[in-house]
This record gives C-alpha cells, structure tokens and sequence, in this order.
C-alpha cells in the first residue's frame, strides 16, 4: 500500500509480523500488546478493504475505550487509505452527535468509535450493522471502567454479520476476559506470558467453566510420534485461566456431564444512586465562582476533582485558586504529555489537593480514588454525566456536586429526564447569600440615591412661578383670537390704536 510508504513505515515489527498473516486468513485473535501499535491491525484491516471493490456499509469497526485514542486511530486510516480512497468516521463523546448520526447513516466504511457514543446513535436511530466483517476491540483493557464492557456486548448484538473479531490489550484483566470468553471463537493467542494457542470452535459457545466447574481430562496419546505422553493438567488450567478461553482437548473423550455454565455475567447498566452523593447546587447571576470558592473552602479535602467545558475557564480558576493557597493543577485537552504526566503525578500523590480539568472527558483521566466531583460546568452530553457520576457508583470518589446556573437549565434539565430524577439540592453557601444580600441592598440604595437625584434635578430645572402682582397678567396664547390653533383671523389694528400704532408711525 502507498499509504504505508507516506507513514514511512518499511518494514513489519516483529508482532506485525506474527499478527497480521492470521488476521488475513480470518482468524479470531487475543494479542497482548504494550505499545500502540496501529498497524497490527489496520494494515490487515485496510488491505481487506481494498480487496472488496466498491464497500457498501460499514466493513471495519474499530472500538477503543478513549476519546484521543479514537481521534489519532481515524488520522492513521486517513494517511494509510488515502491512496485507496478508503474514508473513516470517528465517534466520540467530543464530536458533533448530528455528523457522526450521519456517517453511521451513510455507512462509512471504517468506523472508529468510543462504544458509549456509537451504542447511544444506534439505539436511538434503530439502527444496525449489516455489512461489518471485522471487529477490533483496541486497549480491552480500558473497557474495565465506566460500564464499557457491557456497551461493547450491546453494540455485537446490533452487528448482524458473523464478524471476524480481534482483541488487543496490555493486560489480562477482568474486561479482557470477558470480551474474549464473550466474542472470540477459536482464537489465535499471542502473548500473556508467550503462549500462544487456539481454541476449538465448536465447543466454544457454553463451555466456559468455573473454577469449580472444571473437570480435568485424562492422558492422551500423542498421534504425530505415538509415544505416550503425560499431560500436565495443572499447568494447562493456569495458562488457559490466564488467557481467559476454554480448550477443550479430547473432546471425543470427554464425557456429557463435563458440560458447564458460562461464567459470563452481563454487567447491569450504570446507576446514579439517588442521595446527597449526587447533588446540585442553585447558582445565582454572576456567582459562580464565589459559590465554588465558598464550597471548596467548606468542603475541603485530600483530593478534589474540578470538570469544567475549555482550558480558558481552568486557566481563570487557577490563578484564583492558587492565591488561596490550597495546591491546585491543572490539565486540559491538548497539553503536552510531559506537563501533564507532571501535574497529574502531583495530585495522585496528594502534594496538589485539587485538581482542574478543561475539556477533557472523565473516561479519559485514570482516577482512582477521590472525594469529591464537581462540575463547575454542567456537561451539554448525557452520557458524560453518566460517566463522571460512575466515579461515584464505583466507589472511586465519594460525592459529585454540580453548580447549576440559568445558563446550565437546559442541559441539567436533559439530564434528569434521562436519569429519571433530580439530584438533591444544597443550600448556596452563607456567604454567597450574604453578598448577594449586600449587592441587592446596595443597588437598591444606588437606586433610591439616583431617584432622589432626578428628583432634584427635575424642581431645579422648573420653571418658577410669577409672583402676584397688582400689574395685569402676562397674555397667553388662550387670550388671542383663534387661540393655539389660530382658527379666527387677527383684528387688524386702527392706525392710531395702542402700540401697534405706534409701531406703524415708526416706520412710516
């Protein structure tokens, strides 16, 4: 591919090497990989693609559990498929939810996503995937948080085909398990302490075992050398629990009764438990930051999490919070790795008490205990609520707390309905009462000030009143034939009458 020649990329790495030659043959696969390394499976993906001719729908699905992760995975399809005419759509909590409705509607071919955007457009469109060939399920083990698990489980039961699925993860978690025990059908296992095996498919389905389940089978003959053999059972079970997958060997020896349950539980959708762990508190015009000032200072503790919507609003809270002396970082979208390796690592150790966050999703932030949430900026997506207040759920911080001003309404207002309740209210801080008290009654002085002011200035400026004298009244517009309107027509004047005939002999 040329696309490969504009990466610079060469030559395979050793794990593309053993990888991608199993990926072209159709092959399930769970891969233990440390590093990102993308080519591992768009390089097989892609070349499929090119093989198809002109692609109708959506053929490759790529989900992974970060929204930057998403991001940079959709750039590299971009660069390696260009010559190809291969497009890509990512979907991530970050994106514009009426584009990414549209890529999935007009099925780009390659669809990169974070499973909880991509489960909540299909769920709300009615929507399936009808043409996708390959599932790959990148860094499985970041799936372990925010329900994710159970939302990629949810997105295969909407993919129609029978997809080829690959599974790639640093570590043999929880997650990685039950992805791997859920979707992967005789696979090819590379890595997990080397081995590498595969499992037969029609045992697949309903054989996973329980620790107590597990029956060991007998020694077998070996059929290559027909030398006999002793099987170290034992030691097959631990490496097969480590690689997460049932290997039935023998199953012609293997009797009825050996048959178990699958160990797979679905995991239930996230909660938000309804109690003061998930609040919210009234903010007044023009009072936000005053309220969040007064509740840190009320509510201070070892470690508090601050989510607010850009990097501008965090710049402004830090130099405010700072000059309280309380310890305070802050990290946002964009910031170099090094910087926020340095300011993150001040906070988990607990030299910073309070950390800042401009932009950024919490699925991206690997927190593991705090105290308290607070969404300086009530989220605009649902789902971000959700995923901040799975920290509580979790056990991973003990309350959130959102700052709820005129202009959050509309968004808060979303979010109860699809949570189905509204958070507790807590009271506005004292003192932020009695500053407002304080401004309301210095306005209304103010105003009173102003009012006597006019007041003042208007009987200045009227006109004073003649005073009576015995002299005749001044003549008025009233007292002239016609009056205001001039209806009548002016006597003239008598030659010899009054001043008007004074006047006319003046000038005569």
């Amino acid at each position: 591919m040329s696309g490969l020649a504009d990466l610079r990329i060469e030559k395979p790495t050793p794990l593309q090497n053993e990888v991608i030659p199993s990926v072209l043959q159709g092959n399930h696969m769970l891969v233990q990989t440390e590093t990102d390394d993308d080519g591992v499976f768009l390089i097989p993906a892609l070349q499929k693609l090119t093989t198809y001719g002109e692609v109708s729908g959506t053929k490759v699905l790529i989900l992974t559990p970060s929204i930057e992760r998403a991001k940079a995975l959709d750039e590299t399809v971009w660069a390696m498929g260009y010559h190809a005419q291969i497009s890509s759509a990512s979907l991530s909590m970050k994106g514009n939810r009426e584009e990414q409705e549209q890529a999935i509607k007009d099925g780009a071919p390659v669809v990169i996503a974070n499973p909880g955007r991509l489960i909540e457009i299909l769920e709300k469109n009615k929507l399936k995937l009808s043409h996708v060939d390959l599932v790959v399920i990148d860094q499985a083990h970041g799936m372990e948080n925010y329900n994710l698990v159970k939302r990629v489980k949810d997105i295969m039961q909407l993919v129609e085909n029978d997809p080829q699925v690959l599974i790639f993860s640093e570590s043999n978690n929880k997650a990685t398990q039950d992805l791997s025990s859920a979707l992967l059908k005789d696979p090819n296992l590379i890595g997990f302490d080397g081995e590498k095996a595969s499992k037969d498919s029609s045992e697949q389905k309903g054989e996973s075992k329980s620790d107590a389940q597990q029956e060991q089978t007998e020694s077998a003959e070996d059929k290559d050398t027909g030398e006999d053999f002793i099987l170290d059972q034992e030691k097959v079970n631990r490496k097969l629990e480590a690689a997460s997958v049932s290997v039935v060997l023998n199953p012609e020896e293997i009797d009825e009764s050996s048959n178990g349950e699958s160990s797979d539980t679905e995991e239930e959708d996230p909660t938000v438990p309804e109690d003061l762990t998930q609040a919210y508190i009234y903010v007044p015009p023009r009072a936000k930051i005053s309220t969040l000032l007064a509740h840190l200072e009320k509510t201070l503790t070892d470690k508090i999490v601050v989510f607010a919507a850009s990097k501008r609003t965090t710049d402004r809270l830090f130099r405010i919070i700072r000059k309280k002396g309380w310890g305070v970082v802050s990290i946002n979208e964009g910031l170099k790795q090094e910087y926020y390796d340095e300011r993150f690592g001040k906070f988990v150790s607990g030299d910073m008490k309070i950390l800042l966050v401009g932009g950024l999703s919490a699925t991206e932030i690997e927190l593991n205990e705090v105290k308290q949430v607070i969404n300086y900026d009530v989220p605009s997506e649902v789902e971000e609520y959700k995923y901040r207040a799975e920290l509580v759920g979790s056990g991973k911080a003990a309350r959130m707390v959102s700052l709820v001003s005129k202009m959050d309404k509309e968004d808060i207002d979303e979010i109860v309905k699809k949570v189905g309740y509204a958070p507790t209210e807590i009271p506005l801080p004292e003192e932020v009462k009695e500053k407002k008290g304080r401004s309301k009654k210095q306005s209304g002085s103010n105003k009173d000030k102003k009012k006597k002011n006019n007041k003042q200035e208007r009987k200045r400026r009227k006109p004073k009143k003649e005073k009576k004298t015995n002299s005749l009244p001044r003549p008025s517009y009233e007292g002239l034939s016609g009056g205001k309107e001039g209806k009548g027509k002016r006597p003239e004047p008598s030659s010899g009458e009054g001043a008007f005939g004074w006047i006319k002999k003046l000038f005569n």
